[in-house]
């Protein structure tokens, strides 16, 4: 009876022993990565484009976008969209649009439209 009781604190003792090791080494890579991501050099967002007056000699101006609207149709809001900006219009007759456009071409991807409720 006395050698099982032994032979399972050995098993214990081995489990928090290997459950510590893998406790020190977690936090070694949390820590790691956490100085890792502090060093690192900012890496500048691929759609960024900074104002002309910042902007050093030489760089690229960001492309001119033209989306015609309907006439009467008013933009209420400009998003960004992951890679694309949402555009939000209302148009004359009350109904609501949504347009999705590429920043890099102008293109617009995606059109959806609303009607306005009738009543």
């Amino acid at each position: 009876m006395a050698q099982s009781q032994a032979g399972s604190l050995r098993g214990l003792k081995a489990l928090v022993a290997f459950l510590g090791v893998l406790v020190v080494l977690g936090t070694a890579v949390v820590v790691g990565v956490v100085i890792k991501r502090l060093y690192a050099p900012a890496t500048p967002a691929s759609n960024f484009y900074p104002p002309a007056s910042l902007a050093p000699p030489g760089a690229m101006a960001p492309p001119a976008v033209t989306a015609t609207l309907p006439p009467g149709s008013r933009i209420q809001g400009v998003a960004a969209a992951g890679g694309v900006f949402a555009v939000w219009v209302t148009n004359p007759a009350g109904g609501e649009d949504i347009y999705l456009m590429d920043p890099a071409t102008g293109a617009l991807r995606l059109s959806v439209q609303a009607a306005a409720p009738k009543n």
